[in-house]
């Protein structure tokens, strides 16, 4: 059936005792086209993709794969994988300590009288870490790996299937800059080679610089679906949440007080030009600016995790050099990493371990030790203030958490420093829309206290719906500064376009 869907699943229903996963879910995808799917956490996307790999039976409906009808009862993964399907997840299944060649036939490999044919795998793992663009041999080690290298072992490894059909869940949420580039690129071959390419993902920005059609699921049913061309954000947003963008973000709070935090004439190690900026109590400042323009490295240099070679920098009008992060928390400056995961928690470890740690001078009791009474008094009112999705004593590992709750377990880490100043750096990225609205509210409620907020980020959306004014960064230097109310995006870029030199300070990031 030359003309048939690459993936054709209708009527899915799927449910766990009480609870409804998926309800009456159809789901098409065509050959050679990239298809969005997109909705909040919970929505039923995991399960669909479960389904859809043969892990979970589903209770009800149909799948057809190329026009061919597929037995339910006995699709499995490995009949997944006979048919072309395969699926990427956003946690890869790579083994650390095994080759990249290994990964890629683990469950697969070629063998002849029991003799692993290692130099036929070796040859048809360089035919598709090319196809990926991966600049990777096959004898390396995947412990070795940077991320980006590692996910595109991973597509290698779908591919070695035969791929029809792939699935990559969130595939960006770790990539930036020429990484996530070369991500695009990939992808948009995969499709040319008619490969159906159903691409999972909360970043707007990128479904419509990517995607074709899209298809939106809420509470486990079918909320919409139709061309990306015919659509715009403030609709997506609507199917997934039930709310337009204009409801996303909060209003504007409290006027702006005195200033907080002020650089004047600051060098900072790897920035272009001095960068003179003013942080004011009860204010949202967004910091835009292209991967590589130096938004971070600035970020950082204020928390002392970036020498700064000269200029001043003064909180409450008081002079202050941080020369490492301790000295600017000492100095009641915080800094939430853009890398979450991998620099903001340590993921086995309790919930309540990480709302205390930078309370425990607090906590001490006067024997020395700390009081536990207390720290289960002031985690517990952290997972109130901040609506954190886990139980009242926080024992559970943050691991178990969504995103979304992830961040508040972060945010809640940082404010029992009770600090003046607050540093973003992409505060939601990766996740979904409803919890990006309920980080957008705490954002919004720290300023109206009289906190001075300093947000990066990546997209143009949130950084025009949040702040009170907005710094532009371009070539590793602000490039200028405009009102909250009235910038837009094209007013932004073209400051970006006046300034940037292509290719210059990729690596300023």
């Amino acid at each position: 059936m030359a003309d048939a869907p690459a993936i054709q699943l209708e009527g899915i229903g799927k449910t766990y005792g009480p609870v409804t996963a998926l309800d009456d879910v159809s789901l098409t995808v065509h050959r050679g086209e990239v298809h969005a799917l997109m909705g909040e956490n919970g929505a039923g996307k995991s399960t669909l993709l479960k389904i859809l790999s043969g892990v979970v039976r589903p209770d009800a409906g149909t799948l057809r794969v190329l026009g061919e009808a597929v037995e339910l009862g006995r699709y499995t993964p490995g009949a997944a994988r006979d048919l072309g399907v395969a699926i990427v997840h956003q946690e890869f299944s790579l083994i650390p300590s095994l080759t990249v060649a290994e990964n890629i036939f683990l469950g697969q490999e070629r063998a002849r009288g029991g003799v692993l044919r290692e130099a036929e795998m070796a040859a048809r793992a360089r035919e598709l870490l090319a196809r990926v663009s991966a600049s990777v041999a096959p004898s390396t080690r995947v412990e070795t790996l940077s991320v980006a290298q590692a996910q595109l072992v991973e597509i290698a490894k779908a591919l070695a299937s035969d791929v029809k059909v792939i699935a990559l869940d969130e595939p960006s949420a770790v990539l930036s800059g020429a990484e996530l580039r070369g991500l695009f690129e990939v992808i948009r071959a995969l499709a040319a080679d008619g490969v159906a390419v159903l691409y999972v993902s909360h970043r707007i920005d990128e479904v419509f610089e990517l995607c074709s059609r899209f298809s939106v699921l809420k509470d486990g049913r079918n909320s919409g679906a139709g061309a990306i061309e015919e659509t715009d954000a403030d609709s997506l947003i609507s199917l997934m949440v039930g709310r337009s963008l204009s409801h996303l973000f909060p209003p504007p709070g409290v006027e702006p007080g005195s200033a907080v935090l002020e650089a004047t004439n600051l060098e900072v190690l790897g920035l272009a030009a001095p960068v003179n900026l003013t942080l004011r109590a009860g204010e949202i400042v967004g910091l835009a600016g292209l991967q590589g323009s130096g938004r971070t490295r600035l970020a950082r240099a204020l928390f002392g995790d970036v020498p700064i070679l000269g200029g001043s920098l003064t909180l409450s009008s008081s002079p202050l050099r941080p020369g490492s992060p301790a000295d600017a928390m000492r100095g009641r400056i915080a800094y939430l990493p853009e890398d979450r995961k991998g620099m903001g928690l340590a993921l086995d470890k309790p919930v309540s371990l990480h709302i205390s740690m930078l309370a425990w001078k607090r906590l001490r009791s006067r024997f020395g030790g700390i009081g536990r009474m207390q720290e289960r008094t002031l985690v517990d009112k952290a997972i109130d203030a901040l609506a954190i999705k886990t139980a009242k004593g926080g024992a559970a590992p943050v691991r178990t958490l969504s995103g979304g709750n992830q961040q508040k377990v972060v945010i809640a880490k940082w404010l029992e420093l009770l600090p003046d100043v607050i540093i973003f750096d992409e505060p939601t990225r990766g996740i979904d829309v409803g919890s990006k609205e309920q980080i957008y509210g705490i954002l919004r409620n720290l300023a109206d206290a009289g906190k001075a907020v300093l947000v990066v980020s990546s997209e143009l959306i949130e950084v025009l719906g949040l702040s009170d004014r907005i710094l532009v960064m371009a070539d590793g230097q602000i490039v200028g500064e405009l009102p909250g109310t009235g910038a837009t995006e094209e007013s932004i870029m073209r400051l970006i376009a006046s300034h940037t030199t292509h290719g210059k300070n990729e690596a300023a990031a």
